[in-house]
């Protein structure tokens, strides 16, 4: 790289930087996907936004959310307010000793916990119009998958009893009811749910962030193998629809201590979208930002996530192992050095795939 390409990617990462700054920005915990959601350099998710986290089991889903939370916790203090709605009674992470800071309240009965998408929104409306005005907020939903609809609850209650009276089987209750609600839950998401949150999310400094099971995709007229629940109206309120996929298991003495997931902004109301990225994660430690960093400078994964054989890299002329320049780097507390190397690198990448074309209309 030249010196002058060296400087112009400093001056657009300054830009960028001076820019973000107007506004509020929730980071992520990771540096790599500070810049990937934010379409720029280490922003991380614009606030007022709606963000969808998908993924299958054990690919990193609440560990993601939870780090927003706890990275806007760092970062703006007193000023953070959070519900974290455990709609399927399934956190079960020691926060407090992961990060010293408790995003769920251990007595069970003082957790939120909707049942349904109506019993959601009124929960997320009450969360966001307490918020004073120098406050922010992040609401999670865990997970949409997990909610019924009013609707569903009534015939489910109605076909129980009949059960229990022996006037239909199980089989006849579903075929007499088939079609009769499925669509209740959708239709209230994309006629209430969506627009009314959306508008009241986008006048305070707040996300709300959606988290969604994959389901295989049953529809033959769609080409995508995996979908998600939320229809349409999801990818279109949605400002980040982030699909995680678990690589491989981070392996310590034949022990999984963690796992490589690769983050793909399958959609992105800005104007870098569909980028990946890998991020370490370490169940007794949350995302490894460092060797995620490191990982990404060196080019020390394959395409698919994997490390290559004898990963090392150089530090200020001295070349190390993966594990040495890790533990160098941490040490000697570079971790902003890092941080801004691994942002130039990024946006001399972008520089790269620029189309070098003249402005179709002047």
């Amino acid at each position: 790289m030249t010196k002058k390409a060296s400087m112009d990617i400093e001056k657009t990462i300054l830009h960028k930087e001076k820019e973000s700054k107007s506004r509020i920005c929730f980071p992520t915990g990771s540096d790599l996907m500070d810049i990937q959601v934010g379409g720029g350099v280490t922003k991380g998710y614009p606030a007022g936004r709606i963000i969808n986290i998908v993924g299958d089991k054990s690919s990193g889903k609440t560990f993601m959310a939870i780090e927003v939370i706890v990275a806007a916790y760092y970062k703006y203090k007193e000023r953070m307010k959070w519900v974290y709605d455990d709609c399927e009674s399934g956190f079960s992470f020691d926060t407090k000793k992961l990060y010293g800071v408790e995003i769920m309240p251990l007595d069970q009965k003082k957790r939120t916990k909707s049942k349904t998408v109506e019993s959601a929104y009124c929960n997320i409306r009450l969360f966001l119009e307490s918020l004073k005005d120098n406050e922010l907020g992040i609401y999670v939903i865990d997970s949409l998958d997990s909610l019924n609809d009013k609707e569903g609850e009534k015939i489910a209650d109605e076909q129980f009893t009949k059960f229990k009276k022996r006037k239909l089987s199980p089989q006849e209750k579903e075929d007499k009811e088939k079609g009769s609600y499925r669509m209740a839950k959708p239709k209230y998401l994309s006629n209430t749910f969506f627009p009314s949150l959306s508008d009241l999310i986008e006048k305070k400094n707040a996300l709300l962030i959606i988290i969604s099971q994959v389901r295989c995709n049953l529809d033959p007229m769609s080409f995508e193998k995996y979908t998600r629940a939320g229809g349409k109206a999801m990818d279109f309120y949605c400002h980040t629809v982030l699909w995680l996929a678990s690589v491989e298991d981070i392996i310590k003495k034949g022990i999984p201590v963690g796992a490589v997931t690769k983050a793909k902004n399958a959609k992105s109301k800005t104007p870098r979208p569909r980028r990946s990225v890998f991020v370490k994660l370490l169940f007794d430690y949350g995302i490894d930002n460092i060797q995620s960093n490191v990982d990404y400078l060196y080019d020390i994964l394959t395409p698919r996530g994997k490390l290559i054989k004898n990963p090392s890299g150089e530090w200020d002329g001295e070349n190390m192992s993966r594990l040495n320049l890790i533990k160098y780097i941490e040490e000697h507390k570079l971790e902003k050095e890092l941080k801004k190397r691994t942002a130039e690198k990024w946006e001399a990448i972008e520089e790269s795939v620029k189309s070098k074309r003249t402005p179709k209309y002047q």
